[in-house]
């Protein structure tokens, strides 16, 4: 599979929030203790999947941006035990752009976020708890909160 770049990665995410968004290799290999999003995508023609995994506050930093919440409204509504439909919005468009990363050869569909690998349809599990192939980053958002960002497929 080739890989997307940290540079396509930086490029693409900066231009759909407007702000300098920054991908580069992760300074520890340990896996974030932040809370986590999934992100499911289908791969068309082969109907694989592969899931983006990433910290639960930087996606939302990134579609905060996206609609112009400033960090501290993306604070107050990632606290709120109730969906905020506004920022779910931005995120599953973030997501959605993301799909032209996702895969570089064939075409990717975003399917779902979820925020509870339980969750997760069993393939999607599986790519998981055991993928051929990960890229992980480390990602700072100008004015936002940045963190983990991993794209995981099977092969």
């Amino acid at each position: 599979m080739p890989e997307p770049s940290a540079k396509n990665m930086t490029q693409l995410f900066t231009e759909l929030v407007g702000r300098a968004v920054t991908f580069s290799p992760p300074a520890s290999a340990a896996p974030s203790p932040a809370k986590q999003i999934y992100a499911v995508y289908q791969i068309k023609p082969m109907d694989s999947i592969r899931v983006i995994h990433a910290d639960a506050m930087l996606l939302a930093s990134m579609a905060g941006a996206l609609i112009g919440l400033p960090y501290e409204g993306v604070k107050e509504r990632m606290a709120d035990a109730r969906v905020d439909e506004g920022l779910a919005d931005a995120l599953r468009e973030v997501m959605n752009i993301a799909s032209r990363l996702v895969s570089i050869e064939h075409r990717a569909v975003f399917k779902a976020i979820y925020e509870d690998a339980r969750m997760l349809p069993a393939e999607a599990l599986g790519v998981l708890r055991d993928p051929c192939y990960a890229s992980h980053f480390e990602v700072r958002v100008d004015g936002y909160q940045g963190g983990r960002f991993s794209l995981l497929a099977p092969y």
